[in-house]
């Protein structure tokens, strides 16, 4: 039988009292599933998870360990007042398939819920949720924390220091980004996925504003062609409540090197303190969204993306809240050098719908690595 959640009315506060459904208790800390851990020999699920910051889950804190023929993941800490540490979240059972669980899953209002889990690399469990609005599939990760990954898996493949987003503005290779992702590079490389395959190209720093946070950089490889048109303008106006979007490459060490497609709308014609250079945005970014273009519907660009605010820095959790440089500060250092071609005004995007303007999009959207 599935829970319910009930209410209730609390005379003393003259409030609902929310009551959540029973959840399966344990008397388990993360003490007595460290020792567990480290004294038994392992299933490849087994071990202490942290889920990966998301704008559709909440923080949880859990181990899973062995319990009869499945394996349950017993809360240890939660951002969720009414999850206690003991309670159990999910029960994994193993399927025919390696590594593929069915799941049976508590949602944050403790109802349940099938779907199933995959872990890949020793280390990563993604678990296939339902969007509760649009139905479609909506995968979380969960990062294994303890212990330690005994399957050598190391996900930075390369030795770059660091890693951003970019797009191209001119035909000839000039792309855009943030100042902090490549004002501490040495060297600087240009990763393009298209139709045609993957590409890897040398840039170099060609002109930076690290005050307004955008720069430059120019491809000087000689295996780059230069393109023949840009699908898309950039524009200086949006409001309010417009549709936006962005295709960057968020945490790739972890996520991979697929871009990665997130939208909202805008949220304040300002940034943090009315600071004008900013849109704040509903649009989620992760680390490695930094640098990346914020389309509107039309397809156009409007900003660049460049932040989220964090909640431990200024004392409280916040939910969603990030922001773009406005895209008039990135026309400003295009014109700043001496005889810039003019930019495109125009996109042949806005008959489109969205999942067609992605297709084309992607083409020009590029994974920036540092080194």
């Amino acid at each position: 039988m599935v829970g319910r959640i009930h209410y209730k009315y609390d005379a003393s506060s003259n409030y609902l009292k929310t009551e959540y459904p029973e959840v399966e208790k344990t008397s388990e800390t993360e003490e007595s599933i460290k020792a567990y851990l480290t004294s038994n020999k392992l299933d490849p699920i087994e071990g202490i998870y942290k889920s990966f910051q998301s704008n559709n889950l909440s923080y949880y804190k859990f181990g899973i360990i062995k319990k009869g023929d499945k394996f349950k993941a017993i809360i240890i800490e939660s951002e969720l007042k009414h999850w206690k540490t003991g309670e159990v979240k999910a029960e994994f059972e193993e399927s025919s398939m390696n590594n593929l669980y069915s799941v049976k899953w508590s949602k944050g209002n403790k109802t349940s819920s099938e779907t199933f889990g995959l872990l890949e690399y020793g280390g990563i469990l993604t678990i296939d949720f339902k969007d509760p609005k649009t139905g479609e599939k909506q995968p979380e990760k969960f990062i294994k924390m303890f212990p330690q990954s005994t399957d050598g898996v190391n996900f930075k493949k390369d030795n770059s220091k660091s890693s951003g987003t970019g797009f191209f503005i001119t035909t000839n290779g000039i792309i855009a980004t943030n100042a902090h992702v490549v004002e501490k590079a040495s060297s600087i490389e240009i990763n393009v996925s298209n139709d045609s395959g993957l590409y890897s190209y040398k840039a170099k720093v060609l002109i930076i504003d690290s005050k307004n946070d955008v720069a430059l950089l120019q491809i000087n490889d000689d295996k780059f062609k230069e393109m023949t048109v840009l699908p898309y303008g950039i524009t200086e106006n949006s409001e309010v409540g417009e549709k936006v979007f962005t295709i960057g490459y968020p945490l790739n060490d972890v996520m991979g090197n697929n871009y990665k497609l997130t939208d909202g709308i805008i949220s304040s014609t300002s940034g943090i303190a009315d600071d004008v250079r900013y849109y704040q945005i509903s649009v989620p970014l992760q680390p490695g969204n930094s640098g990346g273009p914020l389309f509107n519907k039309q397809g156009n660009i409007i900003g660049i993306t460049s932040a989220r605010l964090n909640g431990a820095a200024i004392g409280t959790n916040v939910e969603n809240v990030n922001y773009a440089i406005k895209s008039a500060y990135l026309l400003i250092l295009y014109n700043m050098q001496k005889n810039a071609p003019k930019l495109s005004l125009s996109t042949q995007l806005e008959s489109k719908d969205l999942q067609e303007q992605v297709k084309i999009l992607k083409n020009y959207v590029c994974l920036i690595k540092v080194f």
